[in-house]
């Protein structure tokens, strides 16, 4: 074979080389960690058959060895490969937004209960305050509502009620997740809730009605019996 077509073949065959070590670097790092360095330490202890195999020439070797500088002593036993040294600050960031992660949970779920705890002081106020621009009324307009006032107070007990409710659902909010465990015990300083959290919190309510009480049960079979009696229609118990 001539010079210039053994350095052509030289040259094609190096090319072909960096497509494959390309590709190969592209699918480790789709992997997981400790599947890429494996996949990576196999590829450097390839054996001098499988080059000889290849038809690799001592020029490509040197040409490789040009391109990639061989690693300081020490990094063989220390595991220091290319692809573990990248990795390293992936992890460190994955274990930082797993910490962020956690802390905007427990402060999520602080925010919660507070809200829980809020529901008696907010429900009060508002209905003060419906009553107090009631009062500002004429006389005369007022004798036109006269159960306005004893249905606010119903309303009050109501509110009552439902703050009994849902304090004896913080009481046990420490442990209310059988995986986790949230500091502080649910009696601490209650501050004003979001009007987010408020309407999240009522629409809890409502569904508590709506599931489990008397007065929720049309709600329910409208809801839930026409989805039931599909099912009994379709999986009947004889099957």
């Amino acid at each position: 074979m001539k010079p210039e077509a053994r350095r052509h073949a030289r040259k094609k065959a190096r090319g072909a080389r960096a497509a494959v070590r390309f590709r190969r670097r592209r699918k480790t790092a789709e992997m997981s960690v400790p599947t890429a360095c494996a996949l990576s330490r196999q590829g450097q202890q390839e054996s001098p058959r499988g080059k000889a195999m290849r038809g690799d020439s001592r020029e490509s070797e040197e040409d490789e060895e040009q391109a990639e500088p061989p690693r300081q002593d020490g990094e063989a036993a220390a595991g220091n490969t290319w692809c573990e040294r990248d990795s390293l600050p992936q992890l460190a960031t994955t274990k930082l937004d797993g910490k962020e992660e956690e802390k905007q949970e427990r402060e999520h779920f602080r925010r919660i209960i507070n809200a829980f705890r809020y529901y008696g002081i907010n429900m009060h106020e508002r209905v003060t305050r419906a009553e107090r621009q009631f009062r500002t009324l004429p006389t005369l307009q007022q004798k036109l509502l006269p159960q306005f006032l004893p249905h606010l107070d119903k309303i009050r007990k109501c509110v009552d009620h439902n703050q009994a409710i849902l304090q004896s659902i913080v009481n046990d909010c420490t442990q209310m997740f059988e995986n986790r465990e949230y500091d502080g015990d649910g009696n601490g300083k209650i501050t004003p809730a979001s009007t987010f959290d408020m309407d999240k919190l009522k629409s809890t309510l409502k569904q508590f009605v709506r599931d489990w009480s008397e007065t929720g049960k049309p709600e329910r079979d409208s809801c839930y019996q026409p989805i039931i009696n599909e099912i009994v229609k379709n999986f009947p118990k004889d099957r």
